[in-house]
């Protein structure tokens, strides 16, 4: 992956200046900068303090956040993200035309995620056709039909001597056929939409994932009110239940809390919104039995070792991981990981990404430790990657839920963290890659369709780079 896009701050003053009507020398003056370190500035050939941003904000009539908006980051990694899947990316910066219009850039990622939704229902269409038994019998059904209709049809054309009796038998046929061939049309249009309603899922799980990261996985209003709430969690209850109790506390102290979340962004479906519903009420089942500052205080304590902050805050391994992908609270932030869950095909249930690491959708690099994990369940697994010159650290551990009935078989999952190398001494997990020799480090790529690595003998499609 290349370097994290970021709309280029320089860029995002103009365009406010020149939206707001006022000239380069008018805003110069009144922030009490000279016109020309002003036109360095929006040329990103000067860095900018938070105290002369603020002063350009209050200027210009916007908030300083409108210069450094996450989402405009988010977007423009996005389309980063969308270009590299193509065997010819575009030319030029992502971040370029999220700065000049970030409606455009909105615009591109929407029609990039139905043409996904479109290629997925018809390759599912293709699949369904190929195996569903049920097509072979509308197919069988169809063709029938016709070819009763066919030779009833040549019949009546063929002989017009024909007496008034076979002549209606005839006719007879024709209609009770054609009747029966609108109702298995009929039929098999119910089928088609039936079997395609989930289609859209992966474009839902890419629009929780925005509002996710527009928010940088943190959501100050849920941590206090969770704090505040007295009730406990009975004694004696295994972590997977205790959880399950904690989410029927939330649920009963914070559906306002929820509810104005949720109210402030605009879904285009009811299952996105439904995603992102269930996603704020996890959010909010951590922050209550793992409030934020003894929990951070515990991972800075033990260097971030998941089994140990487990242990003390009586939670499973993934439900550590996910509460440490959310320490993001402005001015005493963990370390940032990305969260990964995945099924053993590959699927993705769940991903927290960061600017630094960004997750796919669609299933991951097959040489990330995340999948070798399932041939050692139960064991903590940590690889260091290079992914297109970028280093991470991977923390990965396969995870097994038992399911009631003795006769199914228990539900195999995957959950991973990731984070950026450079901070390798803060976690437990680094040690024994801190010498940083190349013979401990994987190359890797992020998902087949992107990856540059020409050499790679895992391989599944052709390189990006070829």
């Amino acid at each position: 992956m290349a370097t994290a896009q970021r709309v280029p701050i320089g860029d995002r003053i103009r365009n406010q200046r020149r939206t707001a009507g006022v000239t380069q020398r008018d805003l110069a003056s009144a922030v009490g900068v000279s016109p020309a370190y002003l036109s360095l500035i929006e040329s990103d050939k000067r860095q900018i303090g938070g105290r002369l941003l603020r002063r350009i904000a209050e200027r210009l009539g916007v908030p300083a956040e409108a210069f450094t908006a996450v989402s405009d980051d988010r977007l423009a990694a996005d389309l980063d993200e969308v270009s590299r899947s193509f065997d010819e990316g575009p030319p030029g910066n992502a971040a370029e035309l999220v700065a000049f219009s970030p409606a455009w850039a909105r615009t591109v990622l929407e029609l990039h995620a139905r043409s996904l939704t479109a290629e997925a229902r018809a390759f599912r269409l293709a699949d369904r056709f190929a195996r569903d038994p049920q097509w072979t019998s509308f197919a069988h059904d169809i063709l029938s039909r016709i070819t009763s209709i066919r030779s009833a049809a040549e019949i009546l054309s063929d002989f017009d001597t024909m007496d008034d009796t076979v002549r209606r038998r005839f006719t007879g046929t024709l209609v009770s056929e054609s009747a029966r061939l609108t109702d298995v049309a009929r039929d098999m249009i119910e089928a088609l939409q039936s079997g395609t309603a989930v289609d859209a899922a992966g474009a839902d799980v890419r629009e929780v994932d925005a509002f996710l990261q527009d928010h940088n996985n943190f959501f100050e209003v849920i941590e206090q009110e969770a704090g505040r709430i007295e009730e406990k969690v009975p004694d004696g209850l295994t972590p997977s239940q205790r959880f399950a109790v904690a989410r029927e506390i939330v649920a009963r102290h914070l559906p306002e809390v929820i509810a104005d979340e949720i109210g402030g962004n605009t879904f285009r479906t009811e299952g996105a919104e439904r995603r992102a519903r269930g996603a704020l009420w996890r959010y909010a089942a951590g922050a209550f039995l793992m409030p934020y500052g003894a929990f951070l205080e515990a991972a800075w304590a033990t260097r971030y070792d998941v089994d140990a902050l487990g242990l003390t805050f009586q939670a499973t391994f993934e439900q550590v991981a996910h509460r440490l992908a959310t320490l993001r609270r402005p001015g005493a932030e963990g370390v940032p990981f990305a969260f990964l869950r995945v099924d053993p095909a590959g699927t993705v249930s769940k991903r927290l990404s960061t600017p630094e690491l960004r997750l796919p959708l669609f299933g991951a690099c097959p040489l990330w430790v995340i999948y070798e994990t399932f041939a050692l369940p139960g064991r903590t697994l940590a690889q260091l990657v290079d992914l297109d010159g970028e280093r991470f650290l991977l923390i990965a551990r396969a995870l097994e839920k038992t399911m009631r009935r003795q006769a199914q078989p228990p539900v195999r999952f995957a959950v991973m963290l990731g984070m950026e190398a450079s901070r390798l001494d803060e976690v437990v997990y680094g040690d024994a890659f801190a010498s940083g020799r190349d013979s401990v480090v994987t190359r890797a790529g992020y998902e087949c369709l992107s990856c540059k690595r020409s050499d790679c003998a895992q391989r599944a499609h052709g390189s990006a780079g070829a």
